[in-house]
C-alpha cells in the first residue's frame, strides 16, 4: 500500500512539474514576440522559422527518440551528406533551419 501512495506522490510532483515548466515555455514564447516585434521596429531582417524545405524524415525519427544522448543523423542537404548531431530538448524544424543555414551560403537547399 506504501508502494501505490509513493507512486500518487511521484506522479503529483510529475504534474506539477509539468504544468511549470509549460508556463516557463509560455512566457518564454511571449518574451520571444517581444523581442522580435523589437527587432522588427529596430528594422532587423526576420529570420524564418521555418525552412522552405522539408523536414527530412531521419531529423524527425531523431526527435522523436525520447533520450537525453546526443544522436547522429545523417542528411543530405543541397547535394551534400551532412552528419549533424541533435539531442535533448528542441524543436526539429529549428534544428533543420539551422543546419541549412550551417551548410546552405543562402541558407535554402540547392
Amino acid at each position: 500500500m506504501e508502494a501505490v501512495w509513493g507512486v500518487r506522490r511521484r506522479l503529483r510532483q510529475l504534474e506539477g512539474e509539468l504544468s511549470e515548466a509549460r508556463t516557463a515555455q509560455a512566457e518564454l514564447r511571449q518574451r520571444l514576440e517581444y523581442f522580435e516585434m523589437i527587432a522588427a521596429a529596430a528594422g532587423a531582417p526576420a529570420r524564418p522559422s521555418v525552412p522552405s524545405a522539408p523536414l527530412p524524415p531521419s531529423l524527425l525519427a531523431a526527435a522523436r527518440e525520447l533520450r537525453r544522448e546526443d544522436v547522429p543523423v545523417r542528411l543530405d542537404v543541397a547535394g551534400t551528406e551532412v552528419i549533424a548531431v541533435v539531442g535533448g530538448e528542441g524543436d526539429p524544424h529549428e534544428w533543420w533551419a539551422t543546419i541549412l543555414q550551417v551548410v546552405s551560403p543562402a541558407g535554402e537547399p540547392g
